[in-house]
């Protein structure tokens, strides 16, 4: 049952908590109203071919796409620095497939320059697929995808200004999204293109333009899936406080006796609580990446809750963190609590965890996805959630209902939850990423609606740049192409 956001929001202050357990699909009507408004002051309008908004892992590989096929693009990112989860919630374990396009060219400057064990891994291979455990450091991620953007001409990537507004056209059939007013140095400017991707995270710019969006967990009912809950709880995955744990004294002994599960060494096939306490004293490089404590928000769109979940975090995390200090090592918090989960955004198809679960290609799938259902959360028979076959994303997920000008990437596109929480890890969000970016791009160019593109020859620009060559790597037989029909 829709519910109407203006008396949604009235009753909230904002985002998404209080929502009746058994709505998830919320209606966003908005007004724009901010061109209109005198009293505001604004800085001249920008104008480009492509916005993407939000400088994440799906952000910066839409960007860098558009720019390759000869977009004018803005990048633009709330942050001060661009990297998004890897950064700013130290989510850098690469968990997930393919690694393919853009996000393949990251990890390989990650391995080749970047590697804990200073020496890049030897059994990385061409494809980053080796059955061990890769992550980096937070600033390692800065400083590879700063080099990529700073090296592409085509992209001004525009941090610190945050988006507070979609503007949108209501004539014809559907709202058209002309681009988005920012906030920059306390004050407003829009920035106008004929295509805006919405690489957020939170599906943020969507709601702002009107867009359909579902929160919180469906029924099984509510999509024919063949698992999942029988009634929604309304609940999204909870939210977790990543740290880096560091070896600051000589001949000391890393604490595993204060942690069960979530602590992971670089380039190894093997989590720290699966080690002999012999491989543990053997391998051990003074350097862990910890899944530390996971806080429920009812309301992962609302920031004061997000932070209220971060600060009972840390509150939760002080014994382990004890542990650490008193066994010689320091500790590198995470500047943001990781969210996996918050709108998404109702689109011309929906995902479903049958489509995961069956390995289903649709005609315009656009980015290949492979990787267990992990909804943090709910309980799911372990053969059902590992048991998922490689499948694709179309297009038309893309694609939000009843709007034009506007192309969703990463986590928020539309898909149930249970589908989502396969195709949330960044490998995955990655090359949702540049597809989009190719698609938006291609729009943009011919001066056309995003539906209007040629799909197979966005499928063959997809397939020049490596996103559908990766099952053949690692000896998966996948017949996925039908644009080779």
């Amino acid at each position: 049952m829709p519910v109407n956001r203006r008396s949604f929001i009235k009753s909230l202050g904002i985002g998404a908590a209080g929502l009746s357990l058994n709505n998830f699909l919320l209606t966003a009507q908005q007004s724009n109203k901010f061109k209109d408004d005198v009293n505001r002051n604004y800085l001249p309008d920008l104008q480009v071919d492509v916005i993407v908004i939000g400088a994440g892992p799906s952000g910066i590989p839409a960007a860098m796409a558009a720019a390759r096929e000869g977009a004018k693009v803005i990048l633009l990112e709330e942050d001060t620095t661009p990297g998004g989860a890897p950064v700013n919630m130290y989510v850098t374990f690469m968990c997930g497939a393919p690694r393919t396009g853009i996000y393949l060219e990251t990890v390989r400057q990650l391995n080749k320059n970047h590697s804990l064990g200073i020496e890049p891994s030897k059994t990385f291979g061409d494809y980053a697929w080796d059955n061990k455990n890769h992550w980096w450091l937070p600033s390692s991620y800065s400083r590879v995808w700063n080099a990529m953007l700073s090296a592409q001409k085509n992209i001004t990537l525009m941090c610190g200004c945050r988006v507070i507004d979609a503007i949108v056209s209501t004539k014809g059939n559907r709202n058209t999204v002309t681009g988005v007013v920012m906030m920059r140095n306390e004050l407003y400017q829009r920035v106008l293109a004929p295509v805006t991707i919405d690489a957020t995270g939170t599906g943020l710019v969507s709601a702002k333009a009107g867009c359909n969006f579902f929160y919180g967990s469906d029924a099984k009912s509510d999509f024919n899936e063949s698992i999942g809950l029988e009634k929604s709880d309304g609940k999204v995955q909870p939210c977790t406080q990543m740290f880096i744990s560091q070896r600051t004294k000589s001949n000391t002994e890393f604490p595993r006796s204060a942690f069960n599960t979530g602590v992971l060494l670089y380039d190894d096939p093997k989590w720290e609580v699966h080690q002999t306490p012999e491989e543990a004293v053997r391998k051990d490089a003074g350097i862990y990446l910890h899944w530390g404590s996971t806080v429920h928000v009812e309301d992962t769109t609302d920031i004061v809750q997000v932070a209220a979940a971060q600060m009972e975090a840390l509150n939760r995390l002080k014994p382990r963190l004890e542990a650490l200090q008193k066994a010689g090592y320091a500790t590198h918090m995470a500047p943001k609590i990781g969210v996996r989960e918050c709108r998404r955004i109702q689109g011309e198809y929906v995902v479903t965890v049958d489509d995961v679960i069956n390995g289903v290609f649709q005609d315009d799938h656009v980015a290949d996805a492979w990787y267990a259902l992990d909804p943090w959360g709910m309980k799911i028979e372990e053969k059902v959630k590992l048991d998922v076959k490689p499948y694709g994303i179309p297009y038309r997920s893309l694609i939000p209902l009843n709007t034009e000008g506007l192309l969703t990437a990463g986590r928020i596109i539309s898909g149930t939850r249970l589908a989502m929480s396969s195709y949330r890890v960044q490998p995955i969000c990655g090359t949702i990423g540049e597809a989009a970016g190719t698609a938006a791009a291609m729009a943009a160019n011919k001066k056309t609606g995003v539906r209007n593109i040629d799909i197979r020859q966005l499928q063959r620009k997809l397939e020049a740049a490596g996103l559908f060559d990766w099952y053949g790597h690692v000896n998966l037989n996948v017949n996925n192409k039908p644009w080779r029909k």
